[in-house]
């Protein structure tokens, strides 16, 4: 059952996962090509997605009920970016006025909300692939520019496998499945429509 409800995340977001990887920002880096404003760009664009998404989260935390694993303390990524942005030339005050996505997934049930972080907690496994490549031409490592991509560093696989248990445990009937299946679908979709506003 629980290898089921993985199965189907998977297959039903693959298209929707190809798709965000072909961005001009991924594909820059996996060319080499990208420039050290335009990797700033892109972070500067996550984190317009994540901050918004991640304070909705805050907001529902108390619908999760038993599942208290899920701290944002840990999961949050938009304070990594605020380091890497920092680091990369940004001010504080820069970031904070930042655009913020406003077209975000519901995330207003436990279901729905596990939907939604399987994505972003899912990119922390691609996260160390980039980091890698990342520091073979721009001048970033994991101790500066990298914070959000190396997330967890060397916890990676533990991590992944902690949010992989607690949205396990959450979806248990197929009305649950539904909910996280279709809010993952959801979240690479406008990821991925928000990550797509720079000319290709």
């Amino acid at each position: 059952m629980t290898i089921e409800l993985l199965d189907r995340l998977r297959k039903d977001t693959a298209v929707y996962h190809e798709q965000i990887e072909g961005n001009f920002y991924a594909k820059g880096i996996m060319a080499k090509s990208l420039t050290l404003d335009e990797y700033r760009t892109y972070l500067a664009k996550f984190y317009g997605f994540l901050k918004p998404l991640e304070q909705q989260a805050v907001q529902h935390m108390g619908k999760l009920g038993s599942n208290a694993g899920f701290n944002m303390n840990v999961r949050a990524k938009s304070p990594l970016l605020e380091q890497d942005l920092i680091h990369l030339g940004m001010t504080v005050e820069e970031i904070h006025q930042l655009p913020l996505c406003t077209d975000l997934p519901d995330i207003s049930t436990p279901a729905r909300m596990y939907g939604a972080f399987y994505v972003i907690e899912g990119s922390t496994l691609g996260g160390q692939i980039i980091t890698k490549q990342l520091m073979k031409f721009l001048p970033v490592d994991p101790e500066g520019g990298l914070h959000y991509f190396n997330a967890y560093g060397a916890e990676t696989r533990a991590q992944w496998s902690a949010f992989r248990d607690l949205l396990l445990q959450t979806g248990v009937t197929e009305e649950d499945k539904e909910n996280i299946i279709s809010t993952a679908k959801e979240t690479f979709r406008l990821l991925d429509l928000w990550l797509s506003t720079h000319p290709n």
